[in-house]
């Protein structure tokens, strides 16, 4: 049995990515694909459009054998955190060859090269970072400065590109468990991540353009909306979208529009605001990602605090981006601290030196959803896994402890979080995390 993964957040699930799903089986030769994704939270530190259920079923729809949940810790933290997080769990299933990931480069061994040089970082690199650092550049930027004078013949923009940035961190988890898992990659085609327009019929658009489509109502220049006039903007948005999303994936999307979805930074910003009026500077600094400096802004600018996207806005600065600010942010509403970090992610110590291995990171795989073909699947993953398999929420509650239940609860109270705010908005009766079913097709 070939298996091979895929990492994602599907926010919401596109074209692009299902010709990541059909190219990676297709690369691979596998039998079975499996799909760790986002839970109700994103790495940009703000909610997904629409819950982990409908884009569950959105990828089971469309080439995903089994998706599982990215634990909240890890899929709203870093570049770093959230690979390293993900690719734990990949390992410890104990059954997976291969990871497929998207690159802006679609060069495996340029990726490789430097996620192993930053793997074991010479001074010389050290120095280089700092400088830059020194400089006021932010984190991501003094990076790719000092890479590109170790690398001169490496691409300057090769760092910049978040994909890249992501498949780098991948390589680096992979080689730091000595996981037997081969990284693979394919090139992104036509709009990169950060794009914000919808690109031309034929052709991919990132999430990013889609979901400005769908919550700004920026819709392609070319659009006639004299044709349209019948039409309200939710139904000319899903036409521009037409060419852009798989049938089946927008047509969930439609059914869920207006009941569940959907769901922006915004929508938390009074949620914000009542937990950030509880904190002080002292307390501010035990969230993860925020310096103390983050910590005065935040604290003497409360004042001026309107919402979620105009604070982040109003808190950015040279070194620091809105989406680092944004995942701040969101770290302080999901109750995420630093500690909490270094509980899951702590490193072995042996013989004075820190041992890089897999022992905490991931603690369990938690399924969202499956095929019903997918059942050999399953019995391979439970014959290899050495972290168990959730199925039942209520069940593993009672099963679980230490490292593994400290996580399980942060993802269950993040995801009521979300729920309470999907209730309110739309009118909807609250649904408990431990009586949600599993996505099956």
């Amino acid at each position: 049995m070939r298996i091979t993964s895929i990492i994602s957040e599907y926010n919401p699930f596109h074209e692009g990515h299902k010709y990541h799903m059909e190219n990676a089986k297709k690369i691979t030769n596998s039998d079975y694909t499996v799909v760790i994704m986002s839970g109700d939270f994103t790495q940009r530190g703000t909610p997904a459009i629409i819950d982990k259920y409908v884009r569950t079923k959105q990828a089971l729809l469309n080439g995903a054998d089994l998706v599982l949940e990215l634990p909240v810790c890890f899929a709203t933290a870093s570049a770093e955190r959230f690979a390293f997080g993900a690719v734990s769990i990949l390992d410890k299933l104990g059954a997976v060859d291969s990871l497929v990931f998207g690159s802006e480069c679609g060069d495996i061994d340029c990726i490789k090269k430097v996620a192993d040089f930053l793997t074991d970082e010479t001074p010389e690199y050290k120095k280089k970072l700092q400088v830059y650092l020194k400089q006021g550049l932010s984190f991501p930027k003094a990076r790719a400065n000092a890479l590109h004078e170790i690398f001169p013949d490496l691409d300057k923009d090769f760092l910049a590109s978040s994909n890249n940035i992501l498949g780098i961190e991948y390589c680096r988890a992979l080689k730091q468990f000595n996981s037997s898992i081969v990284p693979m990659t394919i090139a992104r085609k036509d709009n990169l991540y950060n794009d914000e327009k919808l690109a031309e019929t034929g052709k991919l658009s990132s999430a990013t353009a889609i979901r400005k489509v769908l919550l700004e109502k920026e819709l392609p220049c070319n659009t006639k909306l004299s044709s349209v006039s019948s039409m309200d903007w939710n139904q000319i948005s899903f036409a521009a979208l037409t060419d852009h999303m798989p049938e089946n994936s927008l047509d969930i999307l439609k059914e869920n529009w207006g009941i569940s979805a959907p769901v922006c930074n915004d929508d938390f910003s009074l949620l914000l605001k009542y937990k950030l009026l509880l904190e002080t500077r002292e307390t501010l600094v035990q969230y993860l990602d925020i310096t103390s400096d983050l910590a005065d802004r935040i604290y003497n600018n409360l004042n001026f605090y309107k919402d979620f996207d105009s604070f982040c806005e109003l808190l950015k600065t040279k070194e620091m981006t809105h989406t680092r600010i944004s995942r701040s942010l969101l770290h302080i509403l999901l109750d995420i601290k630093k500690e909490d970090y270094s509980f899951f992610s702590k490193v072995n110590i042996e013989n004075g030196s820190v041992q890089h291995g897999n022992s905490n990171w991931g603690q369990y795989a938690r399924i969202l959803g499956f095929r019903k073909e997918a059942s050999p699947l399953l019995h391979e993953i439970k014959k290899h896994s050495s972290i168990p398999l959730i199925s039942k929420v209520s069940d593993s509650v009672k099963e679980l402890d230490g490292v593994a239940l400290s996580m399980l609860e942060k993802d269950i109270q993040a995801a009521h979080i979300y729920e309470s705010v999907v209730a309110d908005k739309f009118g909807q009766a609250f649904k408990n995390e431990f009586q949600r079913q599993l996505v099956i097709v």
